[in-house]
This record gives structure tokens, C-alpha cells and sequence, in this order.
């Protein structure tokens, strides 16, 4: 079996993992600010595998899906590992340094944001096909009308609870940081 496809898998078999923890009444994954003060560091990557309930798992199940579906050799099995971390990461330490007001948070939506943005610009530089600056731009527009406008009309009744739209932004930042990270790189080796 492809070792991305055993990545993707693994992804959702934790998630679907982490959810049954709340179906336990526990909530040792997700972001809790007052927890994390506390010492339990491990939440600022395990809120990105728990979810507000099994819709939201399913919505970010199907995206996670997709992505991998539209760019299935972009990155090897240990590059979707290390961006899906530090995406996640970018998302849970932007809202711990940001947004003091946001108690918690779960979802892997703020991630998916990350690795989508990475995806169409490296399958963009490899390939050059205009479909990926089409969808840069309507990822671009989507996270322009959350932060002006708020969660996209729909997001929070499909969700079924709160969308926190700054979580899509710092995974997008942290993709762009990522990829600058990248580039600079390779600019030093060249």
C-alpha cells in the first residue's frame, strides 16, 4: 500500500480515535488554554484530531481526503507528516499567542488550511497548472470573507457548533511560512 495513503489513514484513525475520547465525557485533547497553563502542552497538537462532534470530524475527514486526492504525489509520507504537525502547530500556538479569549478549540480545519496552501504552490512550481492559482485565489477569498465577514454562511450549522476562523488563518500562515522556510533553503543550497 502507498505509504501516503497509510498517512492519510493513520490521520483519520486518530482522529476518529480522539473523538470516542469525548464520547467518554473526556477531554484530554483538545485545546484548553487553562490546561495548557497547567502543564499539558500535548493539546496544542491533539486539538487538531479531536472534534466538536462526528459531523465536524466528517466534514474535516472528507477534506483531508480531497486534498490528498488532488495531490497525491506532491509530498512524500514523511513531508505530510511534518506539515500536517507543524500545521497544526501554527494553528494552536497562534490562538494560544493571538486570541487569549479563545478558551478552546478543536478541528483539523486550521491544518488543512496550512497543507492546502503548500500543496498548491509546490504542485504549482513543479507543474505550472492554472487550476492551482485558481484555487489559491479562492482559498485566498475565503479566508479574506471570514475575517471581515465571519464563518462562511452554512460552516457553523454543518459544523455543528462555533467555527473559529482564525484557526484557518494562522494554518495558512504557518503553510506560508513554511514554504518561505523552503524556498530559502533552497535558495542557500543553489
Amino acid at each position: 500500500m502507498n505509504k501516503n495513503i497509510i498517512i492519510i489513514l493513520s490521520i483519520l484513525i486518530i482522529s476518529i480515535l480522539a473523538q470516542l475520547s469525548l464520547t467518554l465525557n473526556q477531554d484530554w485533547f483538545q485545546f484548553a488554554r487553562t490546561e495548557i497553563q497547567m502543564g499539558q502542552w500535548w493539546r496544542f497538537l491533539s486539538a487538531n484530531f479531536v472534534h466538536l462532534g462526528w459531523q465536524h470530524l466528517g466534514m474535516n475527514a472528507l477534506g483531508l481526503v480531497l486534498i490528498y486526492a488532488l495531490f497525491p504525489t506532491v509530498l512524500q509520507w514523511n513531508a505530510w507528516v511534518i506539515i500536517l504537525l507543524l500545521s497544526g502547530l501554527s494553528v494552536t500556538l497562534g490562538i494560544w499567542l493571538f486570541n487569549p479569549e479563545i478558551v478552546w478549540y478543536v478541528g483539523l480545519s486550521g491544518a488543512l488550511h496550512g497543507i492546502l496552501v503548500i500543496l498548491l504552490v509546490l504542485d504549482y512550481a513543479a507543474h505550472k497548472h492554472r487550476l492551482n492559482i485558481l484555487l489559491f485565489i479562492a482559498l485566498v477569498a475565503k479566508l479574506a470573507w471570514e475575517i471581515w465577514m465571519g464563518p462562511m454562511p452554512g460552516s457553523e450549522n454543518a459544523a455543528g457548533g462555533p467555527v473559529v476562523v482564525q484557526a484557518h488563518c494562522y494554518g495558512f500562515i504557518g503553510g506560508v511560512l513554511m514554504l518561505s522556510f523552503l524556498y530559502f533553503i533552497i535558495k542557500i543550497r543553489s
